[in-house]
């Protein structure tokens, strides 16, 4: 069994098949919007690159990371763990929605007939935006 806490926003950046070249949807984006899909997109870079430190020091919330604390696991661990369970670091945001400091984030994971739509949240922390949840 395994002993990590499932950290669910994972499930985005570790779905689907293939390694098709990564496309930067935030580049559809303009303004404050454009820079929640960069930290969307920032995620699935850091995936690409089994890069845990940077999701653990600049993309994920304090909250977040309270929460992985709370059950007993460094954050590095956990993304470390998820990044060795993935095939594949595919996603798209398609909709980003911002009301005040919170925006929610719909976007694509996966590739071929493994997409599948997912709903991150994410929160402002100062002039950058940090994932706080998945919604499935």
């Amino acid at each position: 069994m395994n002993r990590f806490p499932r950290i669910c926003l994972l499930a985005i950046i570790v779905t689907g098949c293939g390694g098709a070249a990564p496309r930067d949807s935030a580049k559809e984006f303009k303004g404050e919007d454009r820079k929640v899909a960069a930290a969307v997109e920032a995620l699935e870079t850091a995936g690409r690159e089994a890069d845990a430190d940077a999701v653990c020091t600049k993309l994920l919330a304090d909250e977040l990371l309270a929460t992985l604390k709370q059950q007993g696991v460094t954050c590095r661990t956990a993304i470390k763990q998820q990044f060795r369970l993935a095939n594949s670091f595919d996603v798209t945001v398609d909709d980003v929605t911002i009301t005040g400091d919170k925006a929610v984030a719909k976007v694509t994971s996966g590739t071929g007939s493994d997409e599948k739509p997912e709903t991150l949240e994410l929160v402002r922390s100062g002039a950058a935006w940090k994932i706080s949840l998945l919604r499935q």
